[in-house]
């Protein structure tokens, strides 16, 4: 029966449900029904369960209840409870947040306000009204300034604010932050520096935090205590997609991986972009600037998602721009463009609509990859030409990521829509002053299988078995 592993994902939507055969690394069946989060979340599990069962003959019996799932590998990641609130009160405006972002981003979790230098009455009032579930108290390098943050830390201890506050600044004065919290009766939890020295950021410890915390208010208001005998809910998908992202290009100690690589996943709500990889400046002549990026980086793009915010990416990118691609990438149709902004403006108003027509299915294609090419353009990098003294020179900023060679795309319109590879075909390039460091030339894959969520839960567990999957299911394809 262990050779069997269960990987389960509460969503908002759907409930979904992968079956590895551990031994043969091998997707037995996948299945899906709407999540029940609202009233008992067994419902919905139970439904896709007996969905799996009867396509695939999983288990010894049609499943009745949750005893099925009985001594095997069951592992769930969720994101059914919606981002964990984080307030951030910190040192510099600008490097705060960014670090915070950081730690917070593949953890499940979204900055709702921030405050920077020595807080006062009135900030301490906004902060109460955002009503946050965890305040990130974060402030100078190892070593460095300790007035601001003991200062905001006997700010904190005063007020009424009843949420965590996790503590990761300066270390030098993290005993003496961490007295003053809890004599004014806070809960504190003590993490690493999340910039530990100038322009180095050190997120792990915090997100681990975050994690965690995430995880105990999604099992506790989405009713996943429920199912807890038998299923270990234990990473935010978010942190399960860039846990697989990070095992297929690191590998195993005895199997390599496919090296750094850039994920897009592109959904209804939001594009996100995942990274691997250092990320360093390459080239000849360069000036860095700002903080030296993570290794594995997640961003979030809240308004590019291509149902909810379909009409802001028209609005971003125009009409006549949207309706030139269509053109040029679907010759075979004739769409006229005022087609194409009613059908854009139909699905922002009715984010549940389906294509009806062939054609609906290129729009959404259009849509997607123009979310495709604003989120990464966001996460990469820049660099500025400029002409100094000594001659021409380059200034650049954030991840490096031209010599990426993997590129895959995961999420809904990966998976049903039938011109999936038009998504991630390269714009034109253009000799602007100032260029995103995008990936030049990638190799281009897709998760046709929605696949990255079950491998990121495997990925601690069973790490061989895991690549394994990564390898196996992510599908290389070629441009249209």
């Amino acid at each position: 029966m262990t050779s069997l592993a269960i990987l389960i994902d509460f969503g908002s939507t759907f409930t979904k449900v992968t079956a590895v055969d551990l031994i043969d690394a091998r997707v037995i069946g996948k299945s899906q029904a709407p999540s029940t989060v609202l009233t008992d979340v067994r419902e919905g599990l139970l439904q896709a369960l007996t969905g799996l069962h009867e396509r695939h003959r999983i288990f010894d019996r049609l499943p009745k209840d949750l005893s099925v799932l009985a001594g095997r590998v069951v592992l769930a990641s969720s994101s059914a409870a919606g981002g964990l609130r984080i307030a951030v009160v910190g040192n510099v405006p600008g490097l705060t947040v960014e670090a915070a972002n950081q730690a917070a981003m593949g953890a499940g979790a979204k900055i709702v306000g921030s405050t920077a230098f020595k807080i006062v009455a009135d900030e301490i009032h906004e902060i109460e009204t955002l009503r946050p579930d965890m305040i990130l108290l974060t402030g100078g390098v190892d070593g460095g300034d300790t007035a601001t943050i003991l200062h905001n830390a006997r700010v904190l201890a005063q007020s009424v604010i009843a949420t965590p506050i996790v503590v990761a600044g300066n270390r030098g004065a993290a005993d003496e932050i961490c007295e003053i919290l809890r004599v004014g009766g806070k809960e504190v939890l003590l993490v690493d520096n999340v910039m530990p020295k100038a322009r180095t950021l050190a997120v792990e410890g915090a997100r681990e935090e975050i994690r965690k915390l995430f995880m105990e208010r999604i099992t506790h208001a989405k009713g996943l205590d429920q199912v807890k005998e038998f299923v270990s809910v234990v990473l935010p998908t978010p942190m399960a997609v860039l846990e697989a992202v990070r095992l297929g290009a690191d590998g195993t100690a005895g199997k390599k991986g496919w090296g750094d690589m850039l994920i897009v996943d592109v959904g209804g709500a939001t594009t996100d972009v995942h990274s691997i990889g250092h990320g360093h400046p390459a080239g000849e002549n360069v000036i860095a600037r700002g903080l030296d990026e993570p290794y594995a980086k997640r961003t979030v793009e809240g308004d590019l998602g291509i149902r909810f915010n379909a009409a802001t990416i028209l609005n971003r990118v125009g009409l006549d721009k949207l309706a030139g691609d269509l053109g040029q990438g679907f010759p075979n149709f004739s769409i006229e463009r005022e087609s194409l902004q009613a059908y854009i403006e139909r699905i922002s108003e009715d984010t549940g609509t389906v294509p009806q027509a062939e054609w609906h299915c290129a729009a959404d294609a259009v849509l997607a990859r123009a979310a495709v090419d604003l989120a990464v353009a966001r996460h990469v990098g820049r660099r500025e030409r400029i002409v100094a003294r000594e001659g021409e020179a380059w200034v650049h900023s954030g991840k490096d990521l031209r010599d990426t060679h993997t590129l895959i795309g995961t999420g809904g319109v990966f998976v049903h829509n039938p011109f999936a590879s038009y998504i991630l075909s390269p714009g034109a390039t253009i000799d602007e002053r100032v260029q995103a460091l995008r990936p030049r030339s990638p190799d281009l894959f897709l998760d046709f299988s929605y696949l990255l969520y079950a491998v990121g839960l495997l990925s601690q567990s069973h790490p061989e078995v895991a690549l394994k999957l990564f390898k196996n299911y992510m599908k290389p394809v070629a441009l249209r």
